[in-house]
């Protein structure tokens, strides 16, 4: 009794990682941003990845005369899941003049490392005079050298980016907005312990290995509450960034900057911003309600009706009308997904998402396509 629940203890990293790569599936797609796609689809990854490397360690201890051969392979998963940790920990706090390439160029360092360890792996393997013992007594080393530099430097570089974008939102919008990604610190911390654990983890002590088997799955359940949560504010630094300031003037975040310095930017003078418009919108679902009118979002935001108007417009390209039915539209895709409305036609679930008519909803969706179909050719064109 004793072993089987020490066994299902020490299982609890992977039952974790399963139930939360499981969890992402099933929420992938459901938000507006392409960012919070990619989030999710990294996460997924992410999890898949800590399955295998679990299940690997636990069928090492029985089948480790064949699965040692793989060592550089799973060397690889382990270091990559570094870089996409990093990667995600980047997308939820953008820094201005952010480089995709420097992003992507992370990933380059682990598949060189594979190369390279691949060949020696199968050089030594067709050297006769090197026994069994001797290829895990040379790769073990490199192994957990490797995953520990990685999980260091990554561990290092995510917490110096959390602080300095926390000290940019607390500069442009105050210290409430950084409120809700308070959760990032406690992480960082996480990760920390885990690093100081895996340097004991040789050392054999059962106290150690307990207790990666608690951090682990205590790691994994703060990222995805707060995720699925939108426990987040991610600033966009792009030329459609725009923000309503007092008195009703739309314009760039970054002419705020210039023109009033950094200073006076703070929430007495922000009366609304993208990210505020699409977490109300994500929250309380507005648009599932087919009455739902200009006037009632600005009441809701005790703004002008003219301004607000403006505002989607400019940053958005889209009217009020239009932007109401984007969200009626994906809400309709997560309905079609629901396997509770299998039995409900289009039309029916047009309706439950906000339309007020089956031919509001094709409109809609007509419009929706042409534009698409308008920005693929302009695209094309370019």
């Amino acid at each position: 009794m004793t072993e089987l629940f020490k066994y299902i203890y020490t299982s609890l990293p992977m039952i974790s990682s399963l139930t939360c790569g499981m969890l992402f599936i099933v929420a992938y797609g459901q938000e507006l941003t392409k960012v919070e796609q990619l989030v999710k689809k990294l996460l997924g990854v992410y999890f898949a990845f800590m399955v295998l490397s679990w299940v690997y360690v636990q069928f090492n201890l029985i089948y480790e005369y064949v699965l040692k051969y793989y060592l550089p392979l799973v060397c690889f998963v382990l270091q990559l899941n570094q870089v996409i940790f990093y990667h995600f920990i980047s997308l939820l706090t953008p820094i201005e003049n952010d480089n995709r390439f420097q992003i992507k160029a992370h990933y380059i360092i682990p598949l060189i490392l594979l190369f390279v360890s691949g060949i020696f792996m199968i050089t030594f393997t067709g050297i006769n005079q090197l026994s069994n013992d001797a290829i895990s007594s040379l790769f073990m080393p490199y192994t957990s050298l490797s995953v520990f530099f990685f999980m260091l430097c990554y561990a290092i570089l995510g917490s110096i980016r959390i602080i300095r974008y926390k000290r940019i939102l607390i500069k442009k919008y105050g210290a409430e907005k950084w409120k809700v990604m308070r959760w990032m610190e406690p992480l960082m911390i996480i990760r920390f312990i885990l690093l100081i654990l895996f340097i004991c983890n040789p050392l054999r002590i059962s106290a150690v290995l307990m207790m990666m088997a608690l951090f682990v799955p205590l790691q994994h359940i703060l990222i995805v509450y707060n995720i699925l949560m939108r426990n987040y504010t991610i600033l966009s630094f792009g030329n459609n960034h725009t923000v309503m300031i007092t008195g009703g003037q739309i314009t760039s975040l970054s002419n705020i900057i210039n023109n009033f310095g950094v200073q006076t930017v703070t929430n007495t003078s922000l009366l609304l911003t993208k990210e505020e418009l699409e977490q109300y919108y994500e929250d309380s679902k507005p648009h599932l309600n087919a009455g739902f009118k200009m006037q009632d979002l600005a009441a809701h935001f005790e703004t002008n009706r003219t301004y607000l108007s403006g505002f989607i417009n400019k940053t958005f390209g889209v009217n009020f009308s239009q932007y109401n039915n984007l969200w009626r539209l994906k809400e309709l895709e997560c309905l079609q997904r629901n396997p509770e409305h299998k039995d409900k036609n289009q039309e029916e679930l047009a309706l439950m998402a906000g339309f007020s008519n089956p031919r509001s909803y094709w409109r809609a969706k007509k419009a929706a396509e042409e534009k698409d179909e308008h920005k693929d050719s302009d695209n094309y064109g370019n």
